[in-house]
């Protein structure tokens, strides 16, 4: 094993939280020749390299969930696992966090793009903003509150939209904010603001 390895320390990493989540009083501490010759090795492997593909925002809250949850391991890599956990997640955030991480996402791109992050909604390729909802870096929040998402819903194709809709309950959010309307305006009125668009 390569120890120095990013998969091989975060698989090691995830094995030893795995096993304090399973055993908590548990008194033998783990060590790496144990990890090696564990029968999950290979699995645990297999998930850090997915990990390190997959980029989560949020890493270490995916993984909690996944002991929380029981999900077996042998689907830890599927798709719908993960879209599973941003939509039930997305569903605790405050709008509070829910705005700052979409303000994070979108700062992130500009980097890369070399554009502006306030032209965001404007700029960005549609299929870009597609994916960034499937990997929860967009918040329904946004989506089902900001007025400015709509120059970006505006440029979508169908089958984009059909994906967003897809990835986010939309019944659901809509009782979300029906329920909370002071925070919808403030998620909009904030945004507005914070792209220089008049609220």
């Amino acid at each position: 094993m390569s120890k120095d390895e990013i998969a091989d320390r975060i698989a090691f990493s995830v094995w030893t939280n795995f096993l304090k989540y399973v055993s908590p009083n548990a008194k033998k501490v783990k060590t790496v020749d144990d990890f090696i010759k564990s029968p999950d090795y290979i699995g645990f492997i297999k998930f850090a390299n997915y990990i390190i593909v997959l980029k989560p925002m949020e890493s270490e809250k995916f993984i909690h969930w996944l002991f929380k949850m029981g999900v077996r391991m042998s689907d830890w890599q599927k798709p719908g696992t993960y879209q599973l956990f941003i939509q039930e997640s997305s569903k605790l955030e405050t709008a509070e966090r829910a705005l700052e991480k979409t303000i994070i996402s979108m700062r992130e791109w500009s980097e890369v793009a070399g554009e502006d992050w306030q032209d965001f909604f404007k700029k960005v390729p549609s299929a870009t903003a597609m994916n960034m909802v499937v990997m929860g870096k967009i918040s329904p929040w946004i989506i089902y509150s900001s007025d400015a998402v709509q120059l970006l819903l505006d440029r979508m194709e169908p089958g984009q939209i059909e994906t967003v809709t897809k990835h986010v309950d939309t019944e659901w959010w809509k009782k979300k904010l029906k329920e909370n309307p002071q925070e919808a305006t403030w998620i909009n009125t904030t945004m507005q603001q914070a792209i220089g668009l008049s609220s």
